[in-house]
């Protein structure tokens, strides 16, 4: 019997230990992830900034009208939605009347 307790004891030793170089790993990955992600978000922010100056847009023209893209395509699938409400219950409330 001790002899069986030993050898699970070493194998949760073994498991622990590998858990814990996993870990490490993934924490290493998650570092590099992020290192990556940034550089992919200036890469793409640089790419922008030279469109914008090759075309000759100023800065503020080019936020705004990003912005305006944003407020437009909100409110256009909201509107949908409603649409598609409003006429549903306009017809529920045509067919309950008549």
């Amino acid at each position: 019997m001790s002899e069986r307790i030993e050898k699970l004891e070493e194998r949760i030793e073994k498991r622990q230990q590998r858990i814990e170089k996993l870990q490490s790993s993934l924490k290493e990955e998650k570092n590099k992830l992020s290192k990556d992600e940034k550089s992919l978000l200036h890469l793409k922010y640089d790419e922008v900034l030279k469109r914008i100056q090759e075309t000759g847009v100023s800065p503020d023209k080019a936020l705004r009208a990003i912005d305006n893209e944003v407020e437009k395509s909100q409110p256009e699938e909201n509107n949908n939605n409603q649409v598609s409400n409003n006429n549903s219950g306009g017809v529920q409330y045509h067919e309950k009347t008549y």
